[in-house]
């Protein structure tokens, strides 16, 4: 008896964590597409972003970007359970080109329900909230998709009549909980994020996020004819 009631309780959980209206990584339309056929798509994506920029775009054949662009198409084809990307590592290594390359096929797929925004803009929209004035704090928190850049760059915290608020962790965990799809970019090590806000919440990216490290130099320091982001 007491075994049955074991295996009911694991089906129960599964059932829950593979619930079918769980916001999915892998757009629908993309269902089955081979995992080297999707680093492809968004090797083109990623290109494009670099050129809109305006720099040239060399080939990345057996660089770290390859081996990144690789990690985030096995990321949206892998375990539902780890719902969220931490793209972490060296200003200036193609964190945000890449993330706005992810984004820009999120955007294609869901539309409306796929947002881009600094970490700056959280607390900013939070702001005016409190204001009562036009905000999309709910939206960013809300969003099925949402791509945060430059998170660590926005002010820890901020007072409205003597109060503390901390909107971006507010934000995190909300979306922890609902167990939506969250693209993060940072500057800041593993160190640096547990000081800024605290154990809990890199406990929640150690469950939800898959880590992809940018260890290159920066894009921005090397020679024109060397720039490959």
């Amino acid at each position: 008896m007491e075994q049955q009631l074991i295996q009911h309780l694991k089906s129960e959980i599964l059932k829950t964590s593979l619930n079918p209206n769980k916001v999915l990584k892998l757009p629908a339309k993309l269902e089955g597409i081979d995992t080297q056929d999707l680093e492809g798509l968004l090797t083109e994506l990623y290109q494009g972003v670099v050129e809109d920029r305006g720099n040239e775009f060399r080939e990345i054949n057996d660089t770290e970007m390859a081996n990144n662009i690789a990690a985030v198409a096995e990321w949206m084809t892998g375990s539902r359970l780890t719902t969220s990307l931490l793209l972490q590592g060296t200003p200036g290594s193609g964190k945000t080109s890449l993330m706005n390359a992810l984004y820009s096929l999120y955007r294609y797929y869901y539309g409306s329900s796929t947002y881009r925004c600094t970490a700056k803009m959280i607390n900013d929209n939070y702001q005016s909230k409190l204001d009562k004035e036009r905000s999309f704090y709910d939206e960013f928190k809300k969003a099925d998709y949402l791509f945060i850049d430059d998170l660590g760059t926005e002010p820890d915290k901020f007072k409205d009549f003597g109060v503390d608020y901390t909107p971006i962790p507010e934000l995190l965990y909300e979306r922890y909980e609902k167990q939506r799809v969250t693209v993060i970019s940072t500057n800041l090590p593993d160190g640096k994020l547990t000081a800024r806000y605290g154990k809990r919440i890199m406990d929640r990216f150690e469950e939800m996020c898959q880590k992809i490290l940018f260890l290159a130099p920066s894009y921005r320091e090397l020679p024109v004819e060397d720039h490959k982001e």
